[in-house]
């Protein structure tokens, strides 16, 4: 992608008139990242002297070197320079393709107390119809997430071994519940006369330990993850994690996972964002939001541009069913220390139930991961608007659906709507804008600009944040009528920008947006007041 350096007078935050004036709003760093560690990725002739040129320049010390990748992990030998100040330095060198910050990431669910109830997920995602094809026995599901915990009551069918590679040792063992919850959802013993099911009961689980104990991790690790399991032969990877910031060495593992063959999925986040968070926005990931029993869009659930699926993921707030019990994925895991059966909900729990169907089509046939996309866009119930939407995207995956086209596409057959498709016939219908698609064959320069939407603004104090969203990746600038214009030149969907500013003041404000091919929009002006 051309990377577009916008000409703003970005220099008025700085000058003295502006310092001196206690009213100007201040650009804040609000991001996530380990403070002492950067993510470097050097030309693709690299043979180690670079990198150690490198560090020897900068002060760093290599702790790792992703050789796949090409991306070294390297940490800060002092404490004086910031991470963000290295980064840009580091982007100067004409040996360096890219330097960011290892940002940290987070699991995407909530949990609620322990019961033993209906499964209403699976009926929402049709999967007795699809277990009429298959079990999922063939397949293998990464998940990518704080490891897996074997044993159980119940347990998993196939759990293989795995790596940790958050802690760095060969045992993925889970010490928080989340991963075990998700790897439930895909893997669950069925049929077994205990507890409950899963999506794809037979499919084979790698666990892929890429999260602390406490459900935190970092990018680093992440991508690592990925990578390993495309090498370990994984058919799918789930990531029921993420973060709202963007990383080229995430992004990178991503796309090397889905040319290898593997369907990449992951939660587009539970913040009320109208925005999908990353990795879910890469065009080679899956990005699934969270459903309700009725099908519609969990308030929670992250949406907008590259939003892709919906799948079950709950509402603890709600018993639309009338069970008696709150709207959660009911599944098994550890809590405490201890074996139990709980509902959770969350974006979390939409992704694996996701990944389960994956893993239902693939045992069809050996379909590529686009061709997978296209059978789930294909027989999908619509949720929204006919067709693709950017608040529930194709809508909720239907499984028996998926699996039945899968299946007739694998015999030879014509396909047509997969049995129970789309109400709607949702169909290709609509175009993602997060997965790519042929090229049509227009010609001549792109002239459209990026279209500006959801401005909102949030304010705590004397601290406020801009929001808002574009329909293609553009800059993210804010323009302050008297004081000038703040932010950055990363191409993006999603803009957030984190000021503080002087209480009683009123700023009048205008978004400012820009393409790679440089065509630029402007919201109106509107005010904020702290």
């Amino acid at each position: 992608m051309k990377r577009l350096v916008l000409l703003l007078p970005l220099s008025v935050a700085c000058d003295a008139q502006t310092q001196e004036d206690p009213a100007a709003p201040a650009l804040l760093d609000t991001e996530a990242y380990l403070e002492q560690e950067v993510l470097v990725r050097v030309d693709s002739g690299d043979d180690g002297v670079a990198r150690m040129l490198l560090a020897d320049r900068f002060e760093l010390t290599e702790l790792e070197h992703n050789e796949t990748l090409g991306v070294a992990r390297m940490v800060i030998d002092d404490e004086v320079r910031t991470v963000k100040a290295l980064v840009a330095e580091l982007e100067e060198d004409h040996r360096v393709v890219y330097a960011e910050p290892n940002y940290l990431a987070r699991t995407m669910a909530s949990t609620n107390d322990a019961y033993v109830s209906y499964q209403w997920h699976l009926d929402s995602l049709n999967v007795e119809q699809a277990w009429q094809y298959n079990t999922g026995a063939g397949i293998t599901v990464a998940v990518l997430d704080t490891g897996v915990r074997s044993g159980g009551p119940d347990g998993i069918t196939n759990l293989l071994s795995g790596y940790d590679f958050y802690y760095g040792d060969s045992d993925p063992t889970d010490n928080d519940g989340h991963g075990t919850f998700v790897a439930s959802q895909i893997g669950q013993r069925t049929g077994n006369g205990t507890g409950v099911a899963g999506v794809a009961p037979d499919a084979r689980i790698l666990p892929v330990k890429v999260m602390s104990d406490q459900g935190y991790g970092d990018i680093n690790a992440i991508a690592n993850g990925v990578v390993w399991s495309a090498q370990q032969g994984a058919d799918v990877i789930n990531m029921s994690l993420g973060s709202p910031y963007s990383s080229r060495t995430l992004q990178q593992a991503c796309d090397y996972a889905a040319e290898q063959g593997a369907v990449v999925v992951a939660a587009t986040g539970n913040e009320f964002a109208r925005s999908v968070g990353y990795p879910a926005a890469y065009d080679s990931v899956f990005a699934v939001g969270a459903s309700r029993v009725d099908g519609s869009r969990a308030g929670y659930s992250n949406y907008g541009s590259g939003m892709d699926f919906l799948a079950p993921g709950g509402d603890l707030s709600r018993d639309d069913n009338g069970d008696g019990y709150a709207d959660g994925i009911l599944q098994e895991t550890i809590e405490y220390g201890s074996w139990t059966y709980t509902f959770w909900e969350g974006t979390s729990m939409a992704s694996p139930n996701l990944a389960g169907v994956a893993a239902l089509v693939l045992a069809e046939g050996d379909f590529t991961p686009d061709e997978v996309y296209s059978i789930l866009a294909e027989t999908a119930r619509d949720a929204g608007s006919a067709g693709y939407d950017t608040q529930t995207g194709y809508g909720v995956v239907n499984a028996g659906g998926a699996v039945a086209l899968a299946a007739s596409l694998a015999s030879g057959g014509s396909g047509g709507s997969g049995g129970s498709g789309s109400d709607g016939g949702s169909g290709g219908a609509g175009e993602d804008p997060g997965q790519d698609e042929p090229d049509s064959g227009s010609t001549g320069p792109d002239t459209t600009p990026p279209e500006i939407s959801g401005e909102d603004a949030y304010v705590q104090g004397r601290s406020f944040q801009i929001m808002w969203t574009t329909d293609e990746p553009a800059t993210s600038y804010v323009e302050f009528e008297g004081y000038g214009t703040y932010g950055n030149g990363e191409l993006t969907t999603s803009h957030t920008l984190s000021f503080n500013g002087a209480r009683g003041s009123t700023y009048t404000i205008t978004i400012l947006s820009a393409d790679a091919a440089g065509n630029t929009s402007e919201s109106g002006p509107w005010t904020l007041s702290l």
